[in-house]
């Protein structure tokens, strides 16, 4: 009888430790490579669901229940609980959502993206996924020109210049940039191709008028 009594406690314990032991698991399951990114060379993303493409008419319609369970109103909007797994899930399932993109840039500005890739690997993970998608591009100038690299944001936009050199936003954008870096003309250049589109807002414009 003392044998089975201790045999009993023995499995409880090794169970409970179990227990203990699972969700420690999850978290450490969680934590990505911010050096590689997850991106093998040579090899497509993967992922359990996708990954699909948000520029492909012919993945919308897979996109919809990634978003119901896990891009809400509230984590677009960044608001209630912490939302680092819904984001994580969201990029890898569809590496190149540009709400998401543009989220997940705000999320670590505010010091809340934690246990995941950094923005950085997402933007890096969009763009090895769909190395022609201009607004991944342009949101990726926009998230290292918001944390002050401004040289490699000059970059990054220039290569969504090559892809669409007119579009209104990636102009005003990168004319903004070029503003911050000092380079007045070329901001002048940028804001004219921008406005000439129909762009809405007048920051650029406003800025240029103050060193004019």
């Amino acid at each position: 009888m003392d044998k089975v009594l201790k045999k009993s406690h023995r499995a409880k314990y090794l169970l409970g430790m179990a227990l203990i032991a699972l969700p420690l698991f999850s978290q450490g399951q969680s934590i990505r490579d911010n050096q590689h990114c997850g991106i093998k060379q040579g090899q497509p993303l993967s992922n359990a669901y996708g990954p699909f493409d948000s520029t492909n008419p012919q993945h919308r319609s897979k996109l919809g229940v990634v978003l119901k369970y896990h891009f809400n109103d509230n984590v677009r909007r960044l608001q209630g609980k912490r939302h680092s797994s819904d984001l994580d899930y969201t990029l890898r399932a569809i590496p190149n959502y540009h709400q998401a993109l543009y989220a997940v840039s705000q999320y670590e500005q505010r010091g809340l993206l934690k246990g995941f890739y950094n923005a950085d690997c997402y933007f890096k993970r969009a763009l090895y996924f769909q190395p022609k998608d201009a607004v991944s591009y342009m949101l990726f100038g926009m998230h290292l020109q918001a944390t002050k690299r401004l040289n490699e944001a000059k970059k990054v936009y220039q290569r969504a210049l090559k892809i669409t050199p007119t579009a209104a936003e990636l102009n005003y954008n990168y004319g903004l940039l070029l503003f911050e870096l000092g380079e007045y003309n070329a901001a002048e250049k940028a804001a004219q191709k921008a406005y000439q589109k129909g762009y809405p807002l007048n920051g650029l414009k406003n800025k240029l008028a103050s060193v004019r």
